[in-house]
């Protein structure tokens, strides 16, 4: 008796869940189901509330593109093209890998006004020393700017050989806008960079603000462009990897990108697919966000970035921490840029002057280094290693950021191993 009993009441519980499970994979107007919630919760360009309608919170897995399907590409998305080398004669799938992953030509921005120049060329010396595969540097400055860059980067050896070559570009906003309404605005010049795409025919680049160093092999960082899916069209680190105390989420007027807002210190650019985005009206959506939110931005160009990217999660690739790495992320003497499995911060970036001032030690250790090491000669990584263990020698050693000071000095003696081996290489 007990037992047909027993059996009579599984039947009636598999019945249940069974009717359950179906109601869930229904879409009941509009109502998010089991299989669409992650999606749908975040849905629309909503401009207030909680950090949950602040678009796609960060996930590493979400940006990796599958062969099947791409979690991070919604249906009914524009869909873009990877670049203008689909149109060029012999433009096959090997020529294709060969450019995104890096072995073919790399292309670093930046944009430099007033007092920046000393900044920019360090910054840009350490794309040299960090690179083997043929660099451009782009260079959007002001005139009187071009001589004081010229006449260093002209002794450098890879720019001799041929290897290096840099361009200049004017500052120069679009037809019937208040140039100095934008270029004052937050650092000089800083929103020059939202142009850039509108004033180059390349397809791609790696912007970096002038308060950043590479100590890790640009092409490893060119190489997350082989990493987007068809809508993704720029890539970013994370503001924050602290959801309770980040800035966007205690003080931001504004929309924001995810859960804490996006650093665009080094950003990744596909320009092929930011000027065929929204029928080519790129320029035209940043003046309108400009505009709008004039008054509510405290960061200038990162704010219009977040706000747009608020509106346009699908668009956007984020990659982890260590390639921004901040003073935020160690000040307090405890790695915080715990999302990744860190091995090595790589690429530094100084921000809040922190290259220049005795708040954060161990960065402005690492900045002087890199600013004193000679440039007529072929620059060498192994010279850097060397002096900076002096450096840090020297440092207080309460110093916050210190903690990392293995991992960044471990990982320029990787990056060092990494590069004479692809020099060694023959191209597959």
């Amino acid at each position: 008796m007990h037992s047909r009993c027993l059996q009579l009441w599984l039947l009636v519980a598999l019945c249940m869940l069974a009717s359950f499970h179906t109601g869930l994979s229904e879409d009941d107007g509009g109502m998010c189901t089991m299989e669409t919630k992650s999606t749908c919760a975040d849905d629309g360009d909503s401009e207030g509330g909680g950090a949950g309608e602040h678009g796609n919170h960060y996930s590493e897995e979400a940006n990796q593109p599958d062969s099947a399907t791409d979690v991070n590409e919604p249906e009914n998305t524009e869909q873009l093209p990877m670049s203008t080398l689909d149109d060029r004669p012999g433009s096959a799938p090997k020529r294709q890998a060969a450019y995104w992953e890096g072995r073919e030509h790399l292309h670093v921005a930046c944009v430099v006004c007033n007092d920046r120049a000393p900044e920019a060329l360090t910054m840009m010396k350490s794309a040299v020393m960090f690179s083997s595969s043929p660099l451009t540097l782009h260079i959007f400055t002001q005139d009187d700017l071009q001589a004081v860059m010229s006449s260093e980067m002209t002794s450098w050896s890879d720019v001799r050989n041929n290897r290096v070559n840099f361009v200049y570009y004017p500052i120069k906003y679009p037809p019937g806008e208040d140039g100095r309404k934008w270029r004052e605005n937050f650092k000089p010049c800083a929103t020059m960079r939202l142009f850039i795409p509108t004033t180059t025919e390349l397809d791609a680049v790696i912007y970096m603000d002038t308060d950043t160093l590479f100590v890790e092999p640009v092409e490893e960082l060119w190489g997350h462009f082989a990493k987007f899916n068809s809508t993704q069209l720029a890539a970013v680190t994370p503001e924050t990897e602290d959801l309770i105390n980040g800035w966007y989420i205690r003080f931001a007027n504004h929309p924001y990108y995810g859960a804490g807002g996006i650093n665009s210190g080094v950003m990744l650019m596909n320009l092929t697919r930011i000027r065929d985005s929204d029928g080519g009206t790129w320029n035209s959506i940043m003046i309108d966000i400009f505009q709008k939110y004039y008054y509510n931005i405290t960061w200038g160009d990162q704010d219009l970035l977040n706000i747009y990217f608020h509106r346009h999660p699908e668009r956007l690739y984020v990659y982890p921490c260590e390639w921004n790495y901040r003073p935020d992320h160690c000040m307090y003497g405890v790695n915080n840029c715990f999302l990744s499995d860190m091995k090595t911060a790589k690429v530094l970036h100084g921000c809040r002057q922190s290259f220049h001032n005795d708040k954060e030690f161990f960065f402005k250790a690492v900045y002087d280094v890199f600013e004193q090491a000679p440039a007529s000669n072929t620059l060498n990584p192994a010279d850097i290693v060397k002096s900076l263990r002096a450096s840090v020698a020297k440092t207080a050693p309460e110093a916050g950021c210190l903690v990392v000071k293995d991992e960044v000095i471990g990982g320029i003696k990787r990056a060092i191993k990494t590069q004479a081996r692809r020099v060694q290489e023959p191209e597959q």
